[in-house]
């Protein structure tokens, strides 16, 4: 039980309708009998109730209220026989805390994406180069994506996390047709890059144009995480569409593998072939 409920003043001198033991409940501790705690509320300029600023701007003042604890605690030990104890009324370091999980969950989402895209590549064009270069392309559109919307202003959450993990398997989508089409063309780079762009450049335009298009009215949706899904959707699509055509292309025009095609059946059908040349007489 709290102090016995009475009316508080305000400040003209009448009488206000919260009672003492709501208003000063998370100040003041009574059993009934004694005091058990006396609380001091300190409030931050930069966290406010609605505001959620980033894990750094919060650990600064998580650490400034540290500090004013440690300072206050030897007073509190000798006055009331027990340590100060800090609590967070408005969950900000639970945030923060949580902004840490995200962050590390996203990377490591972000890594595992990745490294399957590039076991994908490799097994779908046999080449090395062609692998390298793929998820080069897949590392620059993330990175284009997550520097876009941070310059918008969005802070790391639960939606933003999630949608960094899934970022490496909307961006494969283009750059691993094209690097198929150029795995499965014989001849000189600028021949491949041709026959590839002859084969899946209207099919990848086709493909980006219709994607972009869908994302567009989740812009206009009330709830937060569809609109800013249109958003990501829609620039994973277009950066991922700018550097598989413009900058994978390029690379493969100028680092290319050429002659015949690199694929798996290619080689197979090359080693009986082989065996057969090593056995003719000399």
């Amino acid at each position: 039980a709290f102090v016995e409920e009475k009316a508080i003043p305000d400040g003209d001198g009448e009488d206000s309708n919260e009672a003492i033991g709501v208003k000063y409940k998370n100040m003041v501790g009574w059993d009934g009998e004694a005091i058990k705690f006396v609380g001091v509320a300190i409030e931050s300029r930069n966290l406010t109730f609605y505001n959620r600023p980033p894990e750094w701007e919060t650990q600064k003042n998580y650490e400034a209220y540290d500090k004013l604890r440690s300072n206050v605690d030897a007073i509190a030990k000798d006055a009331c026989g027990s340590p100060v104890q800090m609590t967070d009324l408005d969950g900000k370091f639970v945030f923060m805390n949580n902004q840490r999980i995200y962050r590390t969950s996203a990377i490591r989402g972000a890594l595992i994406g990745i490294l399957i895209a590039f076991v994908v590549l490799l097994l779908c064009t046999w080449s090395l180069v062609i692998s390298l270069f793929s998820t080069l392309s897949i590392l620059c559109t993330m990175m284009s994506v997550v520097g876009i919307t941070t310059m918008m202003g969005w802070t790391l959450g639960t939606v933003q996390a999630i949608l960094i993990s899934i970022l490496a398997g909307f961006s494969v989508d283009y750059v691993v047709h094209l690097a198929h089409a150029y795995s499965h063309s014989p001849g000189t780079r600028e021949e491949r890059v041709t026959e590839a762009f002859s084969e899946m450049g209207s099919p990848v335009m086709s493909g980006m144009i219709t994607s972009v298009l869908a994302s567009l009215p989740l812009f206009v949706c009330n709830l937060i995480f569809f609109a800013q899904f249109g958003t990501f959707l829609c620039f994973t699509i277009l950066f991922s569409w700018l550097f598989a055509n413009f900058g994978f292309m390029s690379l493969m025009a100028t680092f290319g593998p050429e002659g015949p095609p690199t694929t798996a059946s290619n080689k197979v059908q090359d080693e009986p072939a082989e065996a057969e040349m090593s056995a003719l007489p000399t």
